[in-house]
């Protein structure tokens, strides 16, 4: 499919050549170097080996076994306050929280949640919320009391809109992180901050904040950004195009919508206009 200067091919049309190619066109050096990235930076390793998960999970059995009659190296924590036990307890059950026993834990978290730890644990779950999209971490903050649930929400809101938080950071707007040689920690960094800005994005939506004035915001700063006079990144386009997709896709705006449309499609790079067009299709 064609429009304008950009060719759709469907991925089937690449399906053989898939197929043929394999690890061993890979060159050594190039394997060496993504094997200690990936056991360096957790960002580079994101899929699992279900062989290596059973064989870990085998060796962890054996090694209890084993270690029975051992003595074992013990951590003491020296923080016994009231306040940093409360967040330990809440933490291992945010840890073990699933779709099966989200009922049991909400009601655990429930009975540890008072005046006095109201505001830590709140921090503590909007953490998660930051770095997860499930919907698990979303509901605990209706645990809390009603009045301080929204009080607290609206302090963050504030925060988020007042501080510019889905606007990237001066490393990430001075350097060009897809093309930088060896700085994989600043990159890993890059990719954290992007999740968490697509994860709040989304829980505005869900809390029914001022979305429409989020959206403008970042449609005007994408704009800014791509009329600046000094580098410009193809990528941080990328960033705003992509909050600004993610959100259209659970929330209607069609100011937005008209105003991109408007744009000069191209004047964009490749992926940008892609992502445009995504945006369009939402019309």
């Amino acid at each position: 499919m064609q429009d304008d200067n950009i060719t759709k091919i469907h991925a089937s049309t690449f399906t053989d050549v898939y197929k043929q190619k394999t690890v061993k066109d890979v060159p050594e050096n190039i394997l060496a170097k993504a094997s200690q990235i990936k056991q360096t930076y957790n960002c580079f390793n994101s899929f699992y080996d279900p062989k290596m998960i059973w064989e870990k999970k085998k060796f962890s059995k054996k090694d209890k076994v084993c270690n029975k009659a051992k003595s074992r190296f013990h951590i003491i924590i020296p923080d016994f306050t009231d306040d940093n036990m409360n967040k330990r307890q809440l933490t291992g059950y945010l840890n073990k929280l699933t779709d099966k026993n989200r009922t049991l834990l909400y009601e655990k978290i429930r009975g540890i949640i008072t005046d006095d730890n109201k505001d830590a644990l709140f921090q503590v779950i909007w953490s998660y919320i930051k770095t997860s999209d499930s919907n698990l971490y979303f509901h605990l903050i209706y645990l809390f009391n009603k009045d301080f649930m929204q009080t607290s929400v609206d302090a963050l809101w504030s925060l988020y809109i007042t501080n510019e938080e889905w606007k990237p950071s001066n490393y990430i707007l001075e350097n060009n992180l897809l093309l930088l040689n060896d700085e994989y920690e600043m990159y890993c960094n890059y990719i954290k901050w992007k999740k968490e800005v697509n994860n709040l994005n989304m829980t505005w939506v869900k809390l029914k904040m001022n979305v429409n004035a989020l959206l403008n915001n970042i449609f005007e700063e994408m704009i800014r950004y791509s009329q600046s006079t000094g580098a410009i990144y193809k990528y941080i386009i990328d960033i705003y195009l992509e909050q600004i997709y993610k959100i259209l896709k659970v929330h209607k705006n069609s100011d937005i919508l008209r105003k991109i449309g408007e744009l000069d499609i191209n004047t964009f790079e490749s992926s940008s206009k892609f992502l445009i067009m995504n945006i369009l299709e939402k019309k």
